[in-house]
């Protein structure tokens, strides 16, 4: 009999299948041998327990939903059930799309974090990072835009970059800071080339940014470059620092439709979620001037 493992393995990546089968057996777990029987009610009962227990994310509990459908699914295949439960369900629970502007960095916070930044270990990767650093911090890319960069999207004499069509992101163009300018020649002239000498495999002669081997970088492995030195509770992360910048934006400039143009948000709507309220505002200034004892 096939196994829930190499049922999975037939179907899913590796990184979507650990997630499933994580969200399988807490389901399972919490059911022991009833399992094998849940009916709707049992599953709606696991569901509202999650919500009851644990602070999930609408989508982190949609996630465990399609796990518990995978399970049925698998139970349907190997001839354990003759019926799906909970083929039909689905989830309504509302996300919040809301920015927390709250708790993001200020302006002086990510200043700082440039100006200072350091490597302790693999100096030659320095120059590398406070690029990443600065892509982040002044012109608030993605992780996946600054992945996609090539040498062709910056003009340095100029001062420009070239920011492509993305999933959420549309194309612009960007101004690079005067300090940016002299960062980025000499990782062009020196480091970019030093690792790219490193790398007899891949094909990286246009990436921008490369890896310590000279390949192209993952997008989801920015954070562990620029928080190599840092502990845990003092990690910085790419996405709250894109927030913050844009956050920061909206509360100097009135014009909505130029912080738009600038994130590369395709739609108003997205970029709105980022201001502050009136309301907010004023609820800041009383918590920071008359804190409750």
């Amino acid at each position: 009999m096939k196994t829930l493992k190499e049922y999975l393995e037939k179907k899913y990546s590796k990184s979507t299948l650990n997630s499933n089968l994580y969200n399988i057996r807490r389901f399972t777990d919490y059911y022991g041998n009833k399992a094998e029987k849940a009916n709707y009610r049992d599953v709606l009962q696991y569901i509202e327990y999650l919500r009851k227990n644990y602070d999930l994310h609408p989508k982190t509990l949609k996630h465990c939903l399609y796990a518990v459908k995978i399970y049925f699914n698998y139970l349907l295949e190997i001839g354990k059930r003759k019926d799906h439960p909970c083929s039909e369900l689905n989830l309504k629970d509302k996300i919040n799309k809301q920015i927390q502007v709250d708790n993001l960095y200020t302006t002086e916070t990510l200043e700082n974090y440039f100006e200072t930044y350091k490597i302790r270990k693999k100096k030659h990767l320095e120059n590398r990072n406070k690029i990443l650093i600065s892509l982040l911090i002044y012109q608030a890319l993605t992780v996946r835009e600054i992945a996609e960069l090539e040498i062709q999207d910056i003009n340095l004499e100029k001062a420009e970059i070239h920011i492509k069509n993305g999933y959420r992101q549309q194309k612009r163009i960007l101004p690079l800071q005067a300090k940016q300018i002299l960062l980025f020649y000499n990782y062009l002239e020196k480091d970019r080339e030093n690792l790219l000498s490193k790398n007899q495999t891949q094909k990286t002669e246009n990436h921008f940014i490369l890896g310590q081997y000279g390949e192209k970088i993952n997008p989801h492995g920015i954070s562990k470059m620029i928080n190599e030195t840092r502990k845990e509770n003092e990690k910085i992360q790419p996405m709250k620092i894109r927030q913050s910048v844009i956050a920061n934006l909206l509360k100097k400039e009135n014009d909505t439709r130029i912080v738009q143009v600038f994130s590369g948000h395709k739609k108003a709507s997205t970029t709105q979620q980022y201001k502050q309220t009136d309301l907010e505002i004023l609820q800041n200034a009383v918590n920071l001037y008359h804190p409750r004892k």
